[in-house]
């Protein structure tokens, strides 16, 4: 039966290369038989890519189908030149390096005593501030589940440290894998001492040796002022501990900011409209305007026209030694009505100009 392997990722027929490469990679990690899914499914997922990520096969398949010319039909025998003994010829590996990576760790990052220490995974937070808490910095308090430091051995994970006996001190062991290319044999990390090459003798009774728990904690984070919307901080070592020992990740705190009903902000600066009777625009005068920090007295010429912006420093946003300005944009205020008086005056002035 032919295969639409559009469909087996899920993307569409006009589906650009970024956009099947991202599908394939969700697809595999989610199927890898490694991770309990479906050695088939994951099989036909990767024949699928192999096709639809080359440029040349791709144009055959949606002219001919998987049955098409060099095709080889995929999941059967042999495939473009790979038959099931094994790699004959040159593979594009584009885009499966990665994806090895994620399942295996990366076969470096497995050698001997490299691997005895790992880091802690990174931890992401969104937080939503007020704009008045995004200037003025605020503390902020959430709760998480994740590993951290084991309290009963301090992280190192037992006592009497030892070769392990089923890696036999490489921190890895051989796994093989049927692809469609043949047998692929991958390093796996180690169950039994997750990497290290080493165990021990006695092993922590509270974390079995990893030096590390899970655990529910509330996490504190200071946001400091000025901060603005979209931006992301970065908190070393509040992510999860770890390995034995390893270095802890880090939190990443990506901030959210409610807009302000008086105020738009623009970088380091703040601005804000001022209405002005049009009689008082055109005779100059001191107004009083609100700014963030507080009422400051602001003096305008006469004519000044309507959309004129002024600027009254350091009344902007402030970190650190930063300083931005309070922008100030005149916005003429129309009278409601005119009494005859008013217009008498109005027709003397338009006589005179």
């Amino acid at each position: 039966m032919e295969k639409d392997y559009y469909k087996v990722l899920g993307v569409d027929k006009k589906a650009t290369k970024a956009e099947i490469k991202k599908a394939y990679r969700n697809l595999a990690k989610k199927h890898h038989p490694d991770k309990g899914g479906d050695a088939e499914k994951f099989k036909e997922i990767n024949a699928a890519y192999e096709v639809l990520s080359d440029d040349t096969k791709r144009k055959q398949y949606d002219q001919f189908g998987s049955a098409g010319p060099n095709m080889g039909g995929f999941g059967g025998g042999s495939y473009g030149g790979f038959g099931g003994s094994g790699f004959q010829g040159n593979v594009n590996f584009d885009g499966f390096e990665d994806i090895f990576s994620s399942f295996f760790g990366g076969a470096t990052q497995r050698s001997s005593a490299q691997s005895r220490k790992r880091r802690g995974a990174d931890l992401e937070v969104e937080v939503n501030l007020s704009f008045e808490d995004a200037l003025n910095g605020v503390v902020k308090k959430f709760k998480s589940t994740h590993y951290k430091e084991c309290s009963k051995c301090g992280g190192i994970g037992g006592k009497g440290e030892k070769t392990c006996e089923t890696c036999h001190g490489s921190g890895h062991i051989a796994k093989k894998m049927h692809t469609p290319f043949g047998i692929i044999q991958q390093q796996t990390t180690c169950p039994d001492c997750q990497g290290a090459g080493k165990n021990f003798a006695e092993k922590c009774s509270k974390c079995s040796g990893a030096g590390r728990v899970r655990e529910s904690v509330t996490i504190k984070v200071e946001i400091p002022a000025g901060v603005q919307n979209g931006e992301t901080l970065r908190v070393r070592g509040q992510g999860e501990a770890g390995v034995r020992g390893g270095e802890a990740g880090d939190l990443f705190v990506h901030i959210r900011v409610k807009p302000s009903t008086k105020f738009v902000r623009e970088g380091m600066d703040i601005y804000s409209i001022l209405e002005v009777p049009i009689f008082e625009a055109l005779l100059g005068g001191k107004f009083i305007v609100e700014t963030f920090w507080g009422k400051v007295e602001l003096k305008i010429p006469e004519l000044t026209r309507d959309g004129e912006k002024f600027k009254i420093r350091g009344k902007g946003v402030k970190r650190g030694s930063r300083q931005g300005d309070h922008i100030v944009q005149i916005k003429h205020k129309m009278p409601r009505k005119l009494t005859s008086k008013m217009k008498e005056k109005l027709e003397e002035l338009k006589d005179m100009a």
